[in-house]
């Protein structure tokens, strides 16, 4: 007689013992994923410990948010299937890294999110909300996809002097190309411009600053100032009537 046995093991979560198949947390080549999580969720190989042969692990270079699929390239610049969706924004929404259209609704993944839809839902009905939240105590933006973040990185809002707006405020206008100029100052050419307050013959932006690197500190004449690296995806994302929350 033929026996068959399945393999158990005990995982205590919250003080409770739960028993899962050992096979769910098999991890054949030891790079700290399972080999479940790099066939159904980060399209790595579960025979090497690092996929793109860079020298590190596939494990480590997520933790930091590397793309452990591409050489040297971050989560947020890798786009595997090709979808115009960043892999870390898939990871974020739950859509496939490997799968264009997750819904499979004859539209990319990320020309759905662009447009606002929901690249999980066939029915193209009804819109997801789009998010841009700034704290300027913190000195970070949020932006988020129907409750769903996808990127969060530090600023540079305005002055004491100059300080940010706050309050809630929608993109009213997007610019490509913006030349910033004042009495002390001369920005030409700034690149990735969300306009969202204006008053007193001065306009409020989000945008790109390409002049500094000192993310995290207040920097501005009243504009947010977000880095090249990380305003271009914001700036494709946003559209004219997303909602901004600027606080603190």
């Amino acid at each position: 007689m033929l026996r068959f046995f399945i393999l158990f093991s005990s995982i205590i979560v919250g003080g409770l013992i739960m028993t899962t198949p050992a096979s769910a947390a098999t991890d054949t080549d030891n790079d700290g994923l399972t080999d479940e999580q790099e066939i159904n969720i980060y399209a790595t190989d579960p025979n090497l410990t690092d996929t793109d042969a860079d020298g590190y692990s596939d494990d480590q270079e997520i933790e930091h948010g590397y793309s452990p699929r591409f050489f040297d390239k971050k989560m947020t610049e890798a786009d595997s299937d090709q979808d115009y969706l960043p892999d870390a924004w898939e990871l974020s929404l739950g859509t496939g890294i490997m799968e264009p259209d997750s819904d499979g609704d004859k539209y990319l993944d990320g020309t759905e999110v662009l447009a606002g839809f929901d690249p999980l839902n066939p029915d193209n009905s009804a819109k997801l909300e789009k998010l841009i939240s700034v704290d300027l105590t913190k000195q970070q933006l949020i932006y988020s996809f129907g409750g769903k973040i996808l990127e969060s990185f530090s600023i540079s809002s305005g002055l004491p002097g100059t300080p940010t707006p706050q309050g809630d405020f929608e993109v009213i206008i997007k610019r490509d190309l913006v030349n910033y100029r004042g009495s002390n100052y001369d920005y030409p050419n700034t690149k990735w411009n969300l306009r969202f307050a204006w008053g007193n013959s001065f306009s409020y932006y989000i945008h790109g600053a390409w002049w500094h690197n000192n993310f995290g500190q207040r920097m501005s004449h009243g504009c947010v100032n977000v880095s090249y690296g990380n305003m271009e995806r914001l700036y494709n994302w946003a559209q004219v009537g997303t909602k901004i929350i600027i606080s603190g």
